[in-house]
């Protein structure tokens, strides 16, 4: 039998605190479920930047149906790298995501935007002024990306491109909003302000890096390159090599291969290098490793046949246990707006 409560009391007692404990459930379950979704789409970006598009497409596909408006826009994303049908399929996945409220999906779908195809996808110049309206809302609520939107936004207006040089306005007015974007959490302000002045702009780069940023460790070891700084360029450098970062393997095959930008010409670290851009399936080069090659770069014949064989089964067990890293964002898609 139940226990009965006489005293009106006591009874309240006990409604006022399961009262209590449900808001207390309610709290820490809309706390908690920004910070889950973000770290949600962390997983997704984090499977997108290693090349593992399956897993990245389940992750975004999921969130978005739940209504997580910029999972929703990275699965647009995901579809157009993967290219083939899904790449037409993404301009529908962008105005969902856009429809949804995403800021970035809106600039994506502006007639205006370059580096989107609007003459297949669902396009209109209404929501130009609507991602603006979207970035300067999210900035307010400290979210850095946003803050680095408006950025570029106010970079390409007549009035910035036109004081751009102008000591104290243009390009000094646009670094202190992307200095206001790092502090807010955007580790890839910080190679934007290195590219506009390095070494004023050095401490935020190597604290990108801290912070585990991985483009920001090739950006140091080719500055430390060019400081003849042997130490910290060979720090930064085995870091980002350990880490998979495409581009800076692909460019220590360049730089080995023509011996310039201080390296010295290397055929075998380029064969190596190459052989691993290759394995992670880059085929721009492979031609350097065929027959018809220039005979000045023609690894086939610069590289000993026996030290070609153990190149190659250095590279392939490197990419066994390096998966490729290709970093992707929101401004780095997908023309390469950003040269991370």
């Amino acid at each position: 039998m139940g226990r009965v409560y006489k005293c009106p009391i006591c009874l309240l007692k006990i409604l006022m605190q399961s009262q209590y404990l449900k808001i207390t459930a309610l709290l820490c379950f809309t706390i908690s479920f920004p910070l889950q979704a973000k770290f949600a789409i962390h997983n997704g970006l984090d499977a997108l930047w290693h090349h593992h598009y399956q897993k990245a497409e389940q992750v975004f596909q999921t969130l978005g149906e739940q209504g997580n408006a910029h999972a929703m826009y990275w699965l647009g994303n995901t579809y157009q790298l993967e290219g083939g049908m899904k790449r037409l399929d993404a301009g529908r996945i962008l105005l969902r995501a856009a429809q949804m409220g995403d800021p970035w999906a809106m600039y994506r779908l502006t007639p205006d935007n370059g580096l989107s195809f609007c003459t297949i996808w669902p396009c209109s110049s209404k929501w130009k002024s609507k991602a603006v309206e979207g970035w300067e809302k999210l900035s307010r609520q400290g979210n850095g990306k946003a803050t680095f939107s408006l950025m570029f936004h106010k970079e390409d207006t007549y009035w910035y491109r036109f004081t751009r040089w102008i000591p104290g306005m243009g390009q000094e007015k646009l670094n202190k909003i992307a200095l206001k974007a790092f502090h807010q959490g955007y580790q890839g302000a910080a190679v934007y302000l290195f590219n506009h002045n390095k070494s004023a702009n050095l401490q935020y780069l190597i604290q990108a890096a801290k912070n585990n940023f991985i483009p920001a460790y090739a950006k140091l070891a080719i500055y430390y390159k060019e400081k003849n700084n042997v130490n910290l360029m060979n720090k930064y450098k085995n870091i980002a090599i350990q880490s998979g970062d495409m581009g800076f393997i692909k460019f220590l095959f360049y730089v080995y291969i023509q011996g310039n930008l201080g390296y010295n010409k290397d055929f075998n670290k380029a064969y190596y290098y190459g052989k691993i851009t290759t394995l992670y399936g880059d085929n721009n080069i492979s031609e350097a490793f065929g027959k018809n090659a220039p005979k000045e770069f023609s690894l086939s014949t610069k590289v000993a046949k026996d030290k070609q064989i153990v190149f190659t089964q250095k590279a392939k067990e490197f990419v066994r246990t390096h998966p490729p890293y290709h970093y992707y964002d929101e401004f780095s898609f997908p023309f390469d707006v950003m040269d991370f």
